[in-house]
């Protein structure tokens, strides 16, 4: 159940603002729905919550703060500029929401954002009031000075005090100032019935005349048919209208359509907004490439010349040997040999795990055979790489048949052990 009534107001000669030919009270569960979750309860308690009645005319405007309630009329001059001052700041922060909203990419955000801001609205002064320390406006979504006249306190529940109400005109003023919901809600029921029949209804009287019009034209039936031979017919009641009760439920049905629409489109925003503020993970750097360099044939493999020579001219470039594994635990890696005309250069070998290693390389002849040596250096990983040594000797072709092994298996060395790391590769142009 809502929370204290602040007034009732009748719906005669209003021009109420809205979107899609449906006023702003109908959305007002997703519009203060959007403006909590967005800008917090002050925000969302300062728009009061309409109930409209079930037969129309008119509308009760609730509020769930806690305090005394006071018009702004009542209030101190100091005071009320300061009210005053406070709503017109929360109304522009939900008007910039809206506009935050409308200016988006989504139908549904902006439909949102000018809902919000035609909610923004202030109206008059005399629609404005304080439960507690909260200011809290009544009859939002209508066009400036159409807002709907505030019903007297007879038309209120549970206002106290007969005698107050026999006091007050027969017929309220159609823009009389708001009376508080200032008695408990626990105040008897009798008093508020003695004020609602202490005021006269116009449409008591209405009822009256047609109940003697009705009753007046059951008599002259009654007489035509005692003076006619003719049988009367008198058609019965008409039956109801089968659509009442599916417009009823299609107004239920295209607000709860706004009201999830609301909260689709504040999601939406919500998402762009995370989306915007992560950032993608920087690349990881990736390796110079070599300088390529012509192939002397078309397959590009490396080839010998016939006879042993100090010209290193033929090894300028860069060469990609065949991928393998040191050891059945160790992942594949292929090198990677870069020199001048001298000789010398730097070998770079790529593990498929993406860590590289890279050392100074030479390149030699010794007995007959090519000779390529790296020295010892550390990964990109961190780990420690060990020196490899490769012998190269004349196949088929001419082309390069290299041999090698790891440095910590070299018996010249003294360096040792029971199996040695060995292994095979050719060497391509790159």
């Amino acid at each position: 159940m809502p929370g204290t009534t602040l007034v009732r107001t009748t719906l005669t000669g209003l021009r109420p603002l809205g979107v899609r030919g449906e006023p702003l009270h109908h959305a007002q569960e997703q519009i203060r729905g959007v403006v909590r979750r967005r800008l917090g309860e002050r925000h969302h308690r300062v728009l009061a919550e309409p109930e409209p009645h079930a037969l129309g005319g008119r509308i009760d405007w609730y509020s769930d703060a806690e305090g005394p309630v006071r018009a702004l009329a009542e209030l101190p001059p100091h005071e009320r500029d300061a009210v005053r001052a406070d709503i017109d700041r929360l109304m522009a922060d939900i008007d910039k929401l809206g506009a935050t909203l409308e200016a988006g990419s989504g139908e549904d955000a902006r439909l949102a954002g000018r809902s919000l801001r035609m909610a923004a609205t202030r109206p008059a002064d005399e629609y404005l009031f304080m439960v507690g320390d909260q200011p809290v406006v009544v009859c939002w979504g209508y066009e400036t000075g159409a807002a709907g006249a505030v019903l007297p306190a007879a038309f209120l529940p549970g206002v106290a005090g007969a005698p107050a109400a026999a006091a007050a005109p027969a017929v309220p003023p159609p823009f009389a100032p708001a009376p508080f919901m200032g008695m408990p809600a626990a105040a008897p029921a009798a008093a508020g019935a003695a004020a609602i029949a202490a005021t006269p209804f116009p449409w008591l009287r209405m009822l009256l005349v047609w109940l003697l019009a009705f009753l007046l034209g059951l008599f002259l039936a009654w007489v035509l048919r005692q003076m006619s031979p003719m049988t009367i017919v008198v058609a019965g009641a008409a039956a109801p209208d089968p659509t009442a009760g599916l417009n009823r439920d299609m107004e239920r049905a295209r607000a709860e359509d706004a009201r999830l629409r609301a909260i689709l489109a504040s999601l939406r925003d919500d998402l762009q907004k995370r989306r915007a503020q992560c950032v993608a993970p920087a690349a990881p750097p990736r390796a110079p490439a070599p300088p390529a360099t012509a192939a002397t044939k078309p397959d590009g493999m490396l080839r010998l010349p016939d006879k042993p020579t100090q010209d290193m001219s033929f090894l300028k470039g860069c060469w990609r040997g065949d991928s393998f594994r040191y050891t059945p635990r160790h992942n594949p890696g292929a090198h990677t040999y870069c020199f001048d005309e001298k000789g010398k250069g730097k070998l770079t070998f790529h593990w498929s795990s993406g860590s590289t290693c890279e050392a100074p390389a030479t390149a030699r002849y010794e007995g007959g055979k090519l000779l390529i040596v790296d020295a010892d250096s550390t990964c990109s990983d961190g780990a420690q790489w060990t020196q490899d040594r490769l012998v190269c000797v004349q196949g088929a072709d001419k082309v390069a048949q290299c041999s090698g092994e790891t440095n910590i298996h070299l018996p010249e060395q003294g360096i040792t052990r029971e199996r040695a790391t060995g292994f095979t590769v050719r060497l391509h142009r790159q």
